[in-house]
């Protein structure tokens, strides 16, 4: 589909949507776009630069590849047509005119925050009395970290943090090391071993390592998971450890040496590197890693699809939510592509995606079935 089809496509939904003729489907579009961009008063000469940029964004961003499968119901998902246009247009605006801060603070009618648990089993929540004064920084990018202490008063130490919410957190430890968690993730700080700084996490954590200098070398900082385990000096890599039957690491900047807890065996990772263990397999499969913009997306709290499995986008979608999501055999390997935006439900996201017509999501027992 070329560039010109795709803006008539967008053209022409607003044109009905105006003048009364569209569709249902189409109005939830258009509903959709609106209610992304921020209440604020703007100037026209703002609208206008505004209307240049998304005209802009959209020549540079759209991009179709067709992909040849015999039956109708296997054709490709193209989100990236009127559909994600619509969302990347909106997602543009949002981010860059009306987006002052990327982190999340903590307000008083939020339904969940960060959990810290105590050394001697007492829990928090990051809400209570107890961290009122608990200090935080805001970074380049206007991400606000929490600075964890040390100790508390009477020698009490931080023994896990718990994201039980919807939202990306981030943390500093007291050694200088900055961990992100992802929502329905779990640090655990471990005690110093054989001279290691060691934690151990469930779910997806980016961290970015301190380099800590003892007195002739510096100190290995390791992460354990189920299935590896983890040996940095300095650097920056995300972990997914969600399935107990499978993991991921992708390195950004460093080197790692990654172990198989299985088997023991052993690799050294490097920049733009992506290492996935199986627990039945002793091979470490490495990739190059392909995910740079889903990690940029991931950290303005939006989705990056780039000619993904359906299947492995609902596995996402399933962790990020805390849904257990089944997909049909017969659509698992459509490929998805384009940007949606991290909805506070998952359902709007589903809708999104079902609005293509090529599939339908249902809910059953507590699971949702995609098919």
């Amino acid at each position: 589909m070329s560039k010109k089809s795709i803006k008539s496509r967008f053209l022409s939904t607003i044109d009905k949507y105006l003048k009364g003729k569209s569709t249902p489907e189409q109005n939830t579009l258009v509903d959709y776009f609106y209610d992304s961009i921020a209440d604020e008063t703007i100037s026209e000469d703002k609208l206008a630069v505004i209307g240049a940029d998304i005209k802009n964004n959209i020549d540079q961003n759209i991009s179709v590849k067709v992909v040849k499968l015999q039956p109708r119901r296997y054709t490709l998902l193209k989100i990236a047509s009127c559909l994600i246009l619509l969302g990347m247009a909106s997602t543009y605006v949002y981010q860059k005119y009306f987006h002052k801060e990327t982190s999340y603070s903590l307000a008083k009618n939020d339904l969940s925050s960060p959990v810290i648990v105590l050394n001697n089993g007492e829990s928090y929540d990051l809400r209570d009395s107890m961290f009122n004064e608990l200090t935080h920084k805001v970074e380049d990018k206007g991400e606000k970290v929490f600075v964890l202490p040390e100790d508390f008063a009477n020698s009490k130490t931080i023994n896990q943090i718990k994201n039980p919410s919807n939202r990306i957190f981030a943390f500093q430890l007291h050694d200088g090391t900055k961990a992100w968690l992802n929502p329905h993730s779990t640090l655990e700080i471990l005690p110093i071993t054989d001279g290691k700084r060691m934690v151990k996490i469930e779910g997806t954590v980016l961290f970015d390592v301190q380099k800590v200098k003892t007195v002739d070398s510096y100190m290995p900082f390791v992460v354990k998971t189920t299935l590896q385990t983890i040996e940095v000096l300095g650097t920056k890599f995300i972990v997914n450890s969600f399935d107990k039957s499978s993991e991921d690491l992708l390195l950004l900047e460093g080197k790692v040496k990654l172990t198989h807890n299985n088997y023991h065996t052993a690799i050294i990772l490097k920049p733009d590197q992506k290492a996935s263990l199986r627990s039945t397999d002793p091979r470490i499969l490495i990739t190059k890693a392909t995910d740079g913009y889903k990690v940029e997306a991931w950290h303005k709290g939006l989705f990056y699809f780039e000619n993904e499995k359906i299947e492995e986008v609902m596995a996402e979608l399933a962790q990020w939510y805390g849904e257990e999501i089944v997909v049909d055999k017969a659509i698992r390997n459509i490929p998805i592509m384009g940007i949606i935006s991290r909805y506070e439900n998952i359902d709007q996201v589903l809708k999104m995606i079902e609005m293509t017509n090529n599939v339908k999501y249902t809910r059953s027992g507590g699971k949702i079935y995609v098919r």
